[in-house]
């Protein structure tokens, strides 16, 4: 990703929200061509080779999909597919999340979509892993002097002040019932570390979803480093990662 397109997808961060409604008015067609171009440009971190694609549909080919209403009605769907491999729900929500920010730079409204039941996919697809309602919409977008979220001594651990922006930029990132399960961890290395909650009882809904949430935080730090100036930012998973008590490991990122 080039410093202009990662400064604009920046800027975006502190303006992103989860939009409830949404104009039922399809877009133009050549911002879905943009979308397309930029998703399929994306060279998302995986440690071993993960399939993956994703399609964009109209709600009535979405609800041909769902064995249930969606929840919330838009005029465009993102829908993301990968093979079943570790680190696919973090890569797929990297993508998606990337998809976001280009979307709300373009004054674009979107809604991650928890819920999500799929009855039949499309024949010969990869295994779907999550969806995104996205179109333009009536209600504002943040005006970045207020976000929900945790103060960064709650989340953020070790030398992280030299990176303030973009741990904020982490810490903006969405989370599922926006619970932010994450801990990210700074080292003497510029090195960030992310690690998220083990889930009481071992609920894998819970856990999948908290695989999603550190895939958007992976996408929000690489675009503040990169808009940093931080050319030779690298996503990666190390083999043998830190250990910490009550936290599993996701992924390091190395800020140069």
């Amino acid at each position: 990703m080039d410093f202009n397109t990662a400064y604009k997808l920046n800027a975006a961060i502190p303006l992103r929200r989860s939009f409830k409604s949404f104009i039922q008015e399809p877009l133009d067609e050549a911002l879905i061509e943009e979308l397309i171009d930029f998703i399929s440009a994306l060279f998302p971190p995986a440690q071993d080779e993960i399939d993956w694609n994703f399609d964009t549909l109209p709600y009535v080919d979405m609800m041909k999909l769902c064995s249930r209403d969606p929840g919330v009605k838009a005029p465009h769907y993102l829908i993301l597919r990968a093979e079943h491999k570790n680190f696919s729900l973090q890569m797929s929500a990297y993508i998606g999340e990337m998809a976001v920010l280009f979307l709300t730079s373009k004054g674009i409204a979107t809604r991650w979509l928890g819920n999500l039941a799929i009855d039949e996919d499309f024949p010969d697809t990869l295994p779907f892993i999550a969806a995104i309602a996205f179109g333009r919409s009536e209600e504002d977008f943040r005006d970045g002097s207020f976000l929900d979220r945790l103060p960064a001594g709650k989340t953020c651990v070790g030398q992280y002040a030299k990176y303030r922006d973009i741990m904020d930029a982490a810490r903006f990132a969405p989370t599922f019932m926006n619970k932010q399960p994450l801990t990210f961890i700074a080292d003497d290395r510029n090195t960030i570390h992310i690690f998220r909650k083990k889930v009481l009882m071992k609920n894998p809904v819970i856990s999948y979803a908290q695989c999603l949430d550190a895939g958007a935080a992976m996408a929000h730090i690489e675009v503040a480093a990169l808009a940093s100036g931080n050319e030779k930012t690298r996503i990666y998973r190390l083999s043998k990662p830190p250990m910490f008590k009550n936290m599993i490991y996701q992924c390091s990122i190395t800020i140069e």
